[in-house]
């Protein structure tokens, strides 16, 4: 297929001037990006921090006091006492997620060498914290009664030494925001040249679907690339959030990433034909993949077999891998040749997928 590059110019130059003067539409753009990485960035905390333990001691004694005070000693507890028969009870009233009961034997049984009986009513509603809160407590719990081993265990944590969360949810917030934003954006545009009669007028002349596709496509790149930067400066120096890797491969790949995400828009907006209809199909494209299939939220290797291979089709699982990658753990060309490549192979597919429908749609 020829490709007439005078062609592509002016559907870039039409929509661009379309662009230009929705002024509402623009500043949305270039500025929403920038306000929802740092709402959710500082908003969205996977630690947890400042847990309410119940305590009821029935034992009341030098070391029933002194496994509480341990406990409390950090900033991740805070504890109050309890006396109820029923401590289930603040469950219940939903005021409360831990609650430990200290053995009325406890202390007697440890000042004779024994082992003391401690109970922990944990809220199962809630599965992540109460994992967390057992695996806590029992690091205080081998702290206040060390066993003194041979040897000595010592715990370096690579990447993210202080496992803070915002390094983690930042480069996965721009993976959800280029999605959202880039495929939104042009799945209303063919859309509303159906809607406003233009589409005829367009399809009378001698553009090809490839080149009005390719047209269409590229003044949103640019308008995409800005606001990848304004994101990226914003995890950078606002969140605090480290870059490591290649400038070179990261931009490289997120154009490969934006163009993907707007060739699926194109292709959304084809199929639809109503920008209502096509809104609501491109946010549950963007979002849906976006959040649930990426690993942005949950480890791919933890999926069932269908949904790790389901995710071998998303441009969204690829670029969260190079967008990890190159944030946190400084890797360069060589360590994202896989996602890159499979990004590349993707949005090749995808962008003759939207061809071939707009072709078949327009020229039956």
């Amino acid at each position: 297929m020829r490709i007439n590059f005078r062609h592509i110019s002016a559907m870039a130059l039409k929509e661009y001037r379309h662009i230009i003067r929705d002024k509402f539409a623009l500043a949305g753009a270039l500025v929403l990006p920038i306000l929802l990485v740092l709402f959710f960035g500082f908003i969205i905390e996977l630690n947890y921090d400042n847990i309410l333990i119940l305590i009821k001691d029935n034992s009341k004694t030098a070391q029933s006091r002194f496994l509480a005070d341990k406990i409390a000693a950090g900033s991740l507890f805070r504890t109050r006492y309890i006396s109820d028969a029923r401590p289930e009870i603040y469950f219940e009233k939903n005021s409360a997620s831990v609650v430990l009961e200290i053995d009325k034997d406890f202390g007697r049984n440890i000042a004779s060498g024994k082992k003391g009986s401690v109970q922990i009513l944990l809220d199962g509603s809630d599965n992540a914290k109460a994992g967390l809160v057992l695996s806590y407590f029992g690091e205080i719990s081998q702290r206040a009664y060390p066993q003194s081993p041979p040897y000595e265990i010592k715990t370096r944590f690579l990447f993210n030494p202080e496992l803070k969360s915002k390094w983690l949810i930042a480069p996965g917030l721009i993976v959800v925001i280029i999605a959202l934003i880039s495929i939104m954006l042009t799945s209303l545009t063919i859309a509303k040249e159906y809607e406003k009669g233009s589409m005829e007028l367009l399809l009378s002349t001698n553009i090809s679907p490839l080149e009005i596709t390719l047209g269409k496509i590229f003044p949103y790149l640019i308008l995409s690339l800005a606001q990848v930067l304004s994101v990226f400066l914003a995890a950078r120096f606002i969140l605090g959030v480290p870059f490591t890797g290649g400038l070179f491969v990261f931009w490289i790949s997120c154009a490969v990433y934006i163009c993907a995400c707007l060739a699926l828009g194109v292709l959304i907006s084809v199929a639809a034909r109503q920008q209502q209809l096509a809104m609501m199909v491109s946010m549950s494209a963007a979002l849906l993949p976006s959040m649930l299939l990426s690993g942005f939220i949950f480890p791919i290797e933890n999926m069932p077999l269908f949904f790790r291979i389901l995710t071998c089709i998303l441009p969204q699982r690829w670029f969260m891998e190079i967008c990890r990658g190159a944030f946190l753990r400084g890797a360069g060309f060589g360590e994202l040749f896989v996602p890159l490549g499979a990004l590349i192979v993707l949005t090749c597919v995808i962008i003759l997928a939207a061809v071939k429908k707009f072709k078949t749609d327009v020229e039956p």
